[in-house]
């Protein structure tokens, strides 16, 4: 009689390893549908790399969300400057991960983000200001404090 129970043992144990490995391919499959990329990055007429529309974006939606680094500001220096965050208070900046740090300036802009506190840690999250068509480039305002703060102007 113990031959034929470890037989009924084997075979549920297999039935539910191979049960187990369909449902997790299934889901799996489920899940990446759900993301769906929005932007591409592609080369910019207005500086060097730029983020781009795969499809129309409608207001609202959000495009992207970038889970940060906070750093202190006297741990960011030379080139990455141009490409971080401010954070919460002055003396703190935020590294975007993802296409966050790629998008370009505009005095105009159609891309607007806010910081959100998630159970993982904080995410830059980006999200349409208006309609944007296919193709269309997008960009956010890079505040007054990120100009000033090189003695320069906005350019537009």
């Amino acid at each position: 009689m113990e031959p034929s129970l470890f037989s009924l043992f084997i075979i549920v144990f297999a039935s539910g390893l191979g049960l187990g490995f369909i449902i997790g391919k299934s889901y799996r499959k489920h899940t990446e549908k759900q993301e769906i990329r929005l932007v591409r990055v592609g080369r910019s007429n207005v500086s060097g790399r730029g983020v781009f529309a795969i499809n129309n974006i409608a207001q609202g939606d959000i495009i992207e969300r970038c889970p940060v680094l906070e750093l202190d500001e006297n741990d960011v220096g030379g080139e990455l400057m141009n490409y971080v965050f401010y954070g919460d208070d002055e003396s703190t900046r935020l590294v975007a991960m993802g296409n966050g740090m790629l998008f370009n300036h505009s005095s105009f802009p159609n891309v607007g983000y806010y910081l959100d506190e998630t159970p993982l840690g904080a995410e830059l999250v980006i999200y349409a200001l208006r309609n944007i068509r296919k193709d269309e480039e997008l960009f956010y305002n890079y505040g007054d404090a990120w100009w000033t703060s090189r003695n320069m102007t906005d350019k537009n």
